[in-house]
């Protein structure tokens, strides 16, 4: 399996970089940043392809949480106080999950 062959380390320093590019949606938002939708989807992609890895992130409802805000914020239009609530639940789910699933060592959830 992918996810023993990778340090809990590792993951938990990926999940920091997943909250990373979850906050450079508010600037590109603020700024009106034409590259926002193309961000948006790669992002999409990026999540999509996690759940295939983690197991852990299969089936929890929290982490499709992130998937489906993520799809609202490339196809519907939102102020930037949307936005903001949105991208920041995002940011506190995954915070919850690098806790949860690397910083205690349970790779499964």
């Amino acid at each position: 399996m992918i996810e023993e062959k990778i340090p809990k380390e590792n993951l938990s320093k990926y999940f920091d970089h997943l909250i990373d590019k979850t906050y450079k949606i508010l600037p590109l938002k603020e700024e009106g940043a034409e590259t926002l939708t193309s961000y948006l989807e790669s992002f999409l992609c990026e999540l999509l392809g996690n759940k295939g890895l983690n197991i852990c992130l299969c089936d929890d409802p929290k982490y499709i949480t992130v998937i489906n805000t993520i799809q609202y914020l490339i196809t519907e239009n939102y102020s930037i106080a949307t936005c903001k609530k949105e991208v920041f639940k995002c940011i506190h789910i995954l915070e919850d999950k690098k806790v949860k699933h690397f910083k205690a060592g349970d790779l499964h959830g």
